[in-house]
């Protein structure tokens, strides 16, 4: 009776400290598939977004904004802090002829539409206003999960959790192995942007690696351009330990570099009415 009772004692123990340990040391697909759910359930956030984004002569292009965003159906609202300050976009996906409205903050100080997946909005950066926010990284994350299967948690490390603009953090590193400039041959008609899109790589860098082809030309059928084998040869995500937003992202293709993206003043529990998605809210200019 003694030794069972040793034996109970010891196993009670053994289980009490590899609970522990497991909750202080989640495992890297917890994290990742806690991340992508909590980025499904809010469905509208505001934030404060920073971005540098290396251009093809190799320098960074800072910019900066506040935003507040609905993913279903997708509107969103932001006003630039860099490098036009003052400068507001509206975009409300079904209205107004499908075009981003833009009040750009100078003279003569009219409010313009535009297409929103045009290179006006872009400002020198690699994405249009309709891939703000979390969705298209939620989305590509998914994609990759589907394509590498159970090998794609093998491609991260979780280094631990450290404290960043005052918030706790997992970190956590994905090293795509597999990464590398390969041939594509094109079909009849596809365009740059609608490779990256079914591909779900990044169009920047498609551009940069086809310099004589613009995003919206229509190709040849078997025309031969360069494309990347998935979006980045290296991730590292900072993932917020209480609402598990990838709040801080820095992107590396095979030169370094290419893409930082810092959210905060993230805001994920207050409504957005509808009225603030409206060119006459009383708040904004256009």
């Amino acid at each position: 009776m003694k030794y069972r009772l040793c034996f109970l004692l010891t196993f009670l123990l053994l289980f009490s400290i590899s609970k522990n340990h497991s909750q202080k040391n989640p495992t890297n697909k917890t994290i990742i598939l806690k991340m992508l759910d909590s980025i499904d359930a809010h469905n509208q956030i505001r934030f404060e977004m920073y971005r540098s984004e290396r251009n093809q002569d190799g320098e960074y292009i800072e910019g900066k904004f506040n935003s507040k965003l609905q993913n279903k159906p997708y509107k969103i609202y932001a006003k630039m802090g860099s490098p036009k300050e003052g400068a507001e976009i509206l975009y409300v996906e079904g209205e107004n002829d499908n075009k981003a409205l833009v009040n750009p903050n100078f003279f003569p100080y009219i409010s313009l539409s535009f297409d929103p997946l045009g290179s006006l909005l872009k400002a020198d950066g690699h994405h249009n206003i309709k891939e703000a926010g979390f969705n298209l990284f939620s989305k590509m994350i998914k994609n990759h999960i589907k394509r590498y299967d159970s090998s794609f948690y093998k491609l991260t490390s979780y280094e631990g959790v450290f404290s960043w603009n005052d918030r706790k953090c997992h970190k956590i590193t994905i090293n795509y192995k597999d990464y590398n400039i390969i041939d594509y041959k094109c079909k009849k008609g596809e365009t740059l942007s609608e490779i990256a899109n079914k591909n779900l790589i990044n169009l920047a860098k498609l551009r940069y690696l086809n310099p004589d082809i613009n995003d919206g030309k229509k190709l040849n059928e078997y025309q031969t351009i360069k494309i990347t084998s998935v979006y980045c040869e290296k991730s590292i995500l900072f993932i917020d330990n209480e609402n598990y937003f990838p709040i801080y992202q820095l992107i590396y293709d095979e030169k370094g570099l290419f893409e930082k993206y810092i959210f905060t003043k993230l805001n994920l529990n207050t409504p957005i009415s509808s009225k603030e998605f409206k060119r006459d809210y009383t708040e904004y200019d256009f």
